[in-house]
């Protein structure tokens, strides 16, 4: 699989590397053994350089290579491209000894080293005007796997620095042979770096390369979603915020909230809510849980929803009861689609209607949640919760990749419905806990009842709630979970992938 990610956590770097180390002498002498791991430098003296992003491309069969490539992108600031064969080289294949061996058979036949890729393609390709090619050095030559990429791209306006990993051999021809293949680009001298390479030793090349300094970007200035608030949490300062929208939906109507887990959570009651739910016509949606629990199966959560009293003053639908509809993920960090429930289809309009509060494992639950897990379906959670691994479970998954699947699945709605256009989003701050209406047995509200905020941005309403609360008297506990869970980064990748802005103009409509 294609890889493509800006490198900006060095813990997980710390991690790769610490692997890495354990291969030292895994490698064969010839074709020559990859350097070990550098730790990734503390400090960045180079950045990305002017008139475009700096990218490191690379190729590695044991791990070793990626090491050194990740010390340089995060030295640099640089995203980072791996080149996978589409079939993987196995220790077996690296044996040179054997002389029938893969790579023996390749260096013998020359005609073999064409190795097929699993993509020569980068997105954004033309953004990038300086590429960092890294490989190890096989029979004296770049690992043929890099030959194949370097051929198929068009390096022209490109500052390209090549550098191997070599337990003995140097760097010989294998730059100019690769930039000769290349035929485009402005081609450097490369690096090799010996086994055991430091920290200090990385840092000193990339210094030296003297590149230019990044140009500062010129300040944008972010246009300001507007949110609506009132201190008035009653079914009038509902409707009052609601309206102040100007928002008329059409068709069918969901209202998209969380029925609650019993016995004990702190989700909407039904008396606040009744009044715009009717006022719509709407119907209340849901989806059950990927976790067990009372809502896990469609009976179970229909009579949850009755004994809550939901179906007292609205139709109710378990948009999941007869499985999942698939929405496309544009422009996702993680996520190339998102499953949601399979009556999704059947609304035209939706209100997001959101209880904020803390989350066990998203750091706080708002209006982002409600439209990426709130309207996953069972096997569209497990995906979400595990950034994509997972279609069975939710448990398990990095919580970064997490994070920036609820951004991605959140845009699959967001843009499915119009940004705006036929789905809105009104946020309840009462009855604030660290944990979710989803927690059976949640904690005490530990903030005082704030108000109730509306907006047609999920990325806006939930910064401004966030703000709120942050600054509310007894809110220690939700920030720490939130810092915790790294919560805040649902934003920034929601923000970074178009679903919202952060940036808000807060309208006090009581004033």
């Amino acid at each position: 699989m294609k890889k493509l990610t800006a490198l900006m956590l060095s813990l997980a770097l710390l991690l790769s590397l610490a692997a890495c180390s354990a291969q030292a002498s895994e490698a064969p002498a010839e074709p020559t053994a990859e350097a070990e791991p550098a730790a990734a430098p503390e400090t960045a003296e180079n950045t990305q350089t002017a008139g475009g992003k700096t990218l490191v491309v690379y190729f590695s069969a044991t791990n070793n290579t990626e090491a050194v490539a990740n010390t340089i992108a995060v030295a640099m600031g640089a995203d980072v491209f791996e080149i996978i064969p589409t079939q993987p080289y196995t220790d077996d294949d690296l044996n040179w000894r054997d002389r029938d061996s893969r790579v023996s058979r390749e260096h013998d036949d020359e005609s073999l080293r064409t190795v097929e890729l699993e993509s020569t393609a980068v997105d954004g390709w033309g953004d990038y005007s300086t590429v960092f090619v890294g490989y190890p050095i096989w029979w004296g030559i770049a690992a043929w796997p890099v030959s194949s990429f370097v051929a198929a791209n068009d390096f022209t306006g490109k500052t390209v620095i090549p550098f191997c990993t070599s337990s003995s051999s140097g760097l010989g021809e294998s730059g100019q042979l690769l930039a000769e293949a290349a035929g485009t680009g402005t081609w450097m001298e490369g690096q090799r770096f010996r086994s055991g390479v430091s920290e200090a030793d990385v840092q000193a090349w990339l210094n030296g390369l003297e590149l230019p300094a990044a140009e500062p970007a010129p300040a944008e200035t972010a246009e300001a979603s507007t949110v609506y608030f009132t201190s008035s949490i009653t079914p009038e300062g509902l409707m009052a915020v609601y309206d102040a929208l100007g928002w008329t939906p059409t068709g069918n109507v969901a209202v998209k909230l969380s029925t609650g887990e019993p016995p004990a959570s702190n989700y909407l009651r039904p008396e606040l809510i009744a009044d715009l739910v009717q006022s719509v016509n709407g119907t209340i949606v849901e989806c059950n849980t990927a976790y067990g629990g009372s809502r896990s199966e469609t009976a179970m959560h229909y009579q949850v929803a009755e004994d809550h009293g939901f179906t007292a003053i609205a139709d109710v639908d378990i948009l999941d009861e007869e499985g999942s509809m698939e929405l496309p993920v544009e422009g996702g960090n993680v996520l190339a689609s998102n499953l949601v429930g399979g009556h999704f289809g059947n609304y035209d309009s939706y209100i997001v209607l959101s209880h904020f509060k803390g989350h066990a494992m998203a750091g706080f639950g708002g209006a982002i949640k409600n439209i990426s897990i709130g309207l996953g379906s069972q096997e569209g959670k497990c995906l979400i919760h595990t950034g994509g691994r997972s279609h069975t479970s939710p448990w398990g998954g990095d919580q970064t990749a997490f994070t920036e699947s609820m951004a991605d699945a959140g845009k699959s709605v967001s843009d499915y419905l119009g940004h705006g256009e036929r789905i809105v989003y009104v946020s309840v701050l009462n009855n604030i806990s660290i944990d979710c209406d989803c927690d059976g047995n949640s904690a005490e509200p530990d903030i005082h009842d704030i108000g109730i905020l509306a907006s047609t941005d999920p990325v806006a309403i939930d910064q401004a709630a966030i703000d709120l609360c942050f600054a509310a008297e007894g809110s220690e506990s939700l920030q720490a979970r939130v810092e915790r869970q790294n919560g805040l980064h649902t934003l920034e990748a929601a923000e970074q992938i178009g679903l919202g802005s952060r940036t808000y103009e807060l309208v006090d409509i009581d004033a």
